[in-house]
């Protein structure tokens, strides 16, 4: 990753990263998802368009982490390069991996922004969507600078961080907010977005298959008690409970079979939760 990228991100609070897979790649992954959803769903019909939403986690019907569903396919992408070097670069080397999901929209997503970190910090995810998405069918639309505190805080008036109730107080449609940016995605690319900016998906025609890998950074428990903190209780809403071992062990080993023998061998501790069966070792707190 390099520094223009980083200077995007900071300045943006989004990359946009073109064929970050390969054709292959990105086939096996729409393989991939899509026999995974289905079997989440127990091989019935997915939800027609206007319905709920599949999104599948462990916090959620039927409380399977996503990547068990296939971990051939979807556990090497926590220990892919491509994924380490921009969380390294954009979270430090000793960045924390909570949580990754697949879901299957079936409709818009009006205005939001996702978990706000204490000042100075920041989660994020990486979107990954498996279907060509337009500004007219649904791709994800962002708010460019929208992460900063001042510009989200006037943005936000709405109830719960949405702004659709403030748009309608404008007289104004979602489509019509000044600065969105549709981000035109091609099978193969991957957004990378801090959690803090506001972002909708507007115009959807069909279905947008999507699997998350959401990432944040590490706190020191005596440097950041503040960042500690709020990462507990980000964890806590993200994936229920966590086993702490390091960044590095992670990307050494990256199978679902040693990660759950690392797990059930890892030191009990005041700070560690267990992770539920079979998802990644992630790293809670990292003391000095």
């Amino acid at each position: 990753m390099n520094q223009a990228l980083i200077n995007q991100f900071q300045t943006f609070g989004y990359i946009h990263c073109k064929a970050f897979f390969s054709p292959h790649e990105t086939q096996v992954l729409s393989d991939a998802f899509d026999a995974a959803m289905k079997a989440a769903r127990d091989g019935k019909p997915p939800p027609e368009h206007g319905e709920q939403r599949q999104q599948v986690n462990y916090l959620i019907d039927p409380f399977v982490p996503f990547f068990d569903l296939n971990p051939d396919v979807f556990y090497p992408l926590l220990t892919d390069q491509r994924f380490v070097d921009i969380f390294s670069h954009l979270l430090g080397d000793d960045f924390i991996l909570p949580a990754s999901e697949g879901i299957l929209h079936t409709g818009d997503t009006a205005w939001h922004h996702d978990n706000i970190a204490p000042d100075g910090y920041f989660t994020m995810r990486a979107h990954i969507y498996l279907d060509h998405l337009g500004s007219e069918d649904g791709c994800l639309n962002v708010i460019p600078g929208s992460h900063f505190a001042a510009y989200r805080q006037a943005l936000a008036r709405g109830r719960d961080g949405q702004i659709l109730n403030a748009i309608r107080a404008l007289n104004m449609r979602p489509e019509d907010v000044p600065g969105r940016y549709p981000v035109v995605n091609t099978p193969g690319d991957v957004i990378f977005m801090n959690h803090k900016l506001f972002h909708a998906a507007l115009g959807s025609k069909g279905y947008r298959r999507c699997i998350h890998i959401n990432a944040t950074k590490a706190a020191h428990t005596n440097a950041e008690p503040e960042l500690v903190d709020a990462l507990i209780t980000h964890l806590h809403h993200e994936c229920a409970e966590v086993r702490i071992t390091t960044a590095a062990a992670l990307r050494r080993i990256g199978t679902p079979e040693s990660l759950e023998a690392l797990n059930e061998n890892a030191p009990d501790s005041s700070d560690t939760r267990k992770t539920a069966s079979g998802q990644k070792v992630i790293k809670l707190l990292q003391s000095n």
